[in-house]
């Protein structure tokens, strides 16, 4: 029989915790206030092309903006919208952000799941706790933004794959090739791991090279088929070789040309109009030719100033590991209403808090558990390749705080487990995991303070006093 704080499930005999269901109430009451607080949230800036294209789908126009078909975003979020907006009958932004919610509600469940099959009950608990209250997530369920689907996606695509390291079954390896599918189908920038993916197989299938192969096409023929008929679409419609979207050329370029600023590369829209990258290319290419013209412009520019392209992606880096300062800049803007300073204050502390515990339980997490020989370990280099993938892809871009975002479900796996070896930790001081870890934690704490004293400290002391 169970006992008073379990409940069975059939997996292996194991049991759910009782505390599994507070959470989930708990993180299910903070969600429905917000909708009802921020459900009626103006659409700003990527949010409003969602939003059209979702309305263009709905009204039979197509995948268009601007009243033409369109390959400039990837397809997956804006179709998720049309799918609820037709179902509901209504294309108000609601719909979605209620969606978004119970996304992340359910994304809490599978971060549990991850964390018990990583590392047993208690890290699976305290990764849910620390998930399902993380403070940043539960503004962005209430933006029409790719972040909470992406990061359902991911962890999603994390716990069948570390299923299938844990089982070596074939049904949870194809299931996650179909989930990161559709992952880049949200954000295309994750393709790679397709790759990674298939060589950690051979850490299951050793020594049989014969069922590495065969497992490693099981992966990747249920990526390919997931993501192939978009990229058959977008070739036809522009008319050249198009991948997801046209956005990552033009990404490239905006990170890599004479103007881009070095601190906070993103905000492009701050430049005079002539200097913008934007201007630079002609409106009569298409989408396609911008796209090939703008990594093209980009490349060369790397080439040609490999100096500045260094110093640019050591900032760009450090951004993306930065504090999660778009939401308190949402916060001074009155973005989310006529707020006193001092629950700005408490919110921006929340935010901040929150990110550095996770970001830097994660990274011991990591480091403890690579230092550990056993079964698990192809996953824990999965998840460091996915850090390494998000710096480098968006030093090459442009960083932004929030593209580390769809890691941190994983974080908080990691932060969890962490915490339940605390004294192994602190007795382990000596070994080259706790020497590594220390050594990130270095960096991040010089990434913030340089954040917090040169960049933004005098941008948010004005907007605390002058726009509240």
């Amino acid at each position: 029989m169970p006992s008073m704080k379990t409940f069975s499930v059939n997996d292996r005999g194991a049991r759910w915790d009782r505390r599994l269901l507070w959470i989930l109430g708990v993180g299910a009451i903070v969600r429905l206030v917000l909708l009802y607080v921020l459900g009626d949230l103006d659409l700003w800036m990527d949010e409003e092309q969602y939003q059209e294209i979702a309305v263009n789908l709905v009204e039979g126009r197509g995948f268009a903006l601007q009243g033409q078909p369109t390959s400039w975003r990837p397809p997956l979020y804006p179709l998720v919208l049309s799918g609820l907006y037709t179902l509901l009958g209504t294309t108000h932004p609601v719909v979605a952000r209620g969606f978004q919610a119970i996304l992340s509600l359910v994304n809490t469940l599978v971060v549990y799941l991850l964390g018990r099959r990583l590392f047993g009950e208690r890290a699976g608990i305290w990764a849910a706790a620390l998930f399902t209250a993380y403070p940043s997530f539960l503004f962005y369920n209430n933006h029409l933004l790719t972040e909470v689907l992406f990061t359902f996606l991911m962890t999603a695509t994390a716990c069948c794959f570390a299923t299938y390291v844990d089982r070596g079954r074939l049904p949870f390896l194809a299931a996650s090739g179909a989930t990161l599918g559709l992952a880049v189908l949200t954000r295309d920038i994750v393709w790679p791991i397709a790759g990674v993916m298939s060589l950690l197989v051979g850490y299951v299938t050793r020594p049989g090279f014969t069922k590495w192969i065969s497992h490693s096409g099981v992966l990747l023929l249920s990526f390919l088929v997931v993501t192939t008929p978009w990229v058959i679409r977008n070739t036809r419609v522009q008319g050249t070789f198009t991948l997801i979207a046209t956005n990552g050329g033009m990404a490239v370029f905006a990170g890599n040309y004479e103007h881009t600023p070095l601190d906070r590369p993103w905000q492009y829209h701050v430049l005079d109009r002539e200097l913008r990258w934007r201007s630079i290319f002609s409106p009569d290419l298409t989408e396609g030719e911008r796209q090939r013209l703008a990594l093209r412009k980009g490349l060369e520019f790397i080439r040609d100033h490999p100096g500045l392209t260094l110093r640019r992606a050591v900032v760009k880096a450090a951004n993306v590991w930065g504090l999660e300062r778009e939401l308190v800049g949402v916060l001074l803007k009155g973005g989310y209403g006529k707020l006193g300073k001092e629950v700005v204050l408490l919110i921006t502390a929340a935010i901040f808090g929150v990110y550095i515990l996770t970001v830097l339980g994660g990274v011991a997490g990591l480091c403890f558990a690579l230092a550990k020989p056993g079964q698990g370990r192809p996953f824990h280099l999965l998840f460091a390749a996915l850090i390494v993938l998000v710096t480098l892809a968006h030093a090459l871009a442009f960083g932004h705080p929030r593209y580390h975002l769809p890691l941190i479900p994983l974080f908080s796996v990691y932060a969890a487990h962490v915490w339940t070896i605390r004294r192994e930790v602190w007795d382990g001081r000596r070994s080259w995991a706790f020497k590594a870890a220390s050594l990130v934690a270095g960096l991040l704490f010089t990434v913030w303070v340089r954040e917090i004293v040169f960049i933004e400290f005098e941008r948010f002391v004005a907007g605390l006093g002058g726009t509240l």
